[in-house]
């Protein structure tokens, strides 16, 4: 009897535990250098989202390997709601670019809600001749600059994806020049050392408001409020073209239902904010707030289109 009220017993505790979470700070992960999209994009929505959950959320940069390393110590975290990771598109190329991973990035987490999606944009050197996309897709696939024009791009980003898939689409074979970072391409790109490049419109955006960079299209459904002259892909000539970098938080694996419910309606209260969604708009990044088997769904179908154009592309994984 005295072991079944001790289990009883040990079963409230951990129910109560659950209905008050959280009950004391929760640490996010975010996999990648401070400054960059994702640590912008956490920076902008994480005071809301724990003003909304009563307790302080602190933010920890692990950045390496593409995400990998951040994402390693919360998959392996415990299942508290305590542990969250802010990930982003490169959760979903990793399966294809790193041979070993240390986790499954499908069974390993749980998907909380997908918080926003910032658009890739063309970028060209102002002294490039071409004043549209068509004139530069023309521009790209003439027979004298065969095997001899490059475009920057840091590899498994957002904007590595689209020049990728941009060049299937085409037809044209393109040497792309790798970075550590999309800031350091861009930079060349504004210098005239390369080309070309598409990036997520947070890091072009200054440049192209300034003159130094020429913006040809956004690769979105709609035209970016930050350059609203741009015009779309598709207004441009190129069909069904948008490649986004997305954000989003998830948790390890077996993170109980009530965590996934509080954080997500945390942060879809914190998407109505209008602090919030200025913060996020200074950035190009624009507001989703999809839920969790919205984002799970979203994860699953990105990991199989980017290992489609990874794999056309004969980008080689790594160890």
């Amino acid at each position: 009897m005295s072991k079944l009220l001790a289990v009883l017993a040990l079963f409230i505790s951990a129910a109560a535990g659950a209905q008050s979470y959280p009950a004391r700070p929760v640490r996010l992960i975010v996999p990648a250098a401070p400054g960059g999209g994702t640590d912008i994009t956490a920076r902008s929505v994480v005071p809301a989202i724990a003003d909304n959950l009563g307790q302080p959320i602190v933010i920890e940069n692990r950045g390496g390997a593409g995400g990998v390393v951040g994402s390693e110590v919360v998959a392996k975290a415990a299942p508290d709601g305590y542990t969250l990771l802010m990930v982003y598109i490169s959760h979903a190329t990793n399966p294809t670019l790193v041979t070993k991973l240390p986790y499954d990035t499908e069974r390993d987490f749980t998907p909380i809600t997908l918080i926003s999606h910032e658009p890739t944009v063309l970028v060209t050197h102002p002294s490039n001749p071409a004043k549209s996309l068509g004139e530069f897709i023309a521009w790209v696939k003439d027979a004298s600059r065969a095997g001899k024009l490059s475009y920057a791009t840091d590899p498994g980003s957002a904007g590595f994806l689209a020049a990728e898939l941009f060049l299937q689409r085409i037809g044209a074979k393109v040497q792309y020049i790798p970075y550590k970072g999309s800031g350091p391409a861009a930079a060349d790109v504004v210098a005239g050392h390369v080309p070309y490049m598409w990036s997520v419109i947070s890091i072009v955006t200054p440049y192209a408001k300034a003159g130094r960079l020429k913006a040809l299209a956004t690769a979105d459904k709609q035209r970016a409020p930050s350059l609203p002259d741009v015009p779309t892909a598709a207004e441009a000539g190129l069909a069904d073209f948008a490649v986004s970098g997305w954000y989003g938080l998830a948790g390890p694996a077996k993170t109980p239902r009530n965590v996934v419910d509080a954080v997500y309606a945390a942060t879809a209260k914190a998407l109505k904010n209008d602090a919030v969604l200025s913060r996020l708009a200074a950035s190009g990044s624009l507001p989703i707030g999809g839920g969790p088997e919205e984002f799970g769904a979203h994860i699953k179908s990105e990991i199989a289109r980017w290992n489609r154009v990874l794999t056309t592309a004969g980008v080689q994984p790594t160890n």
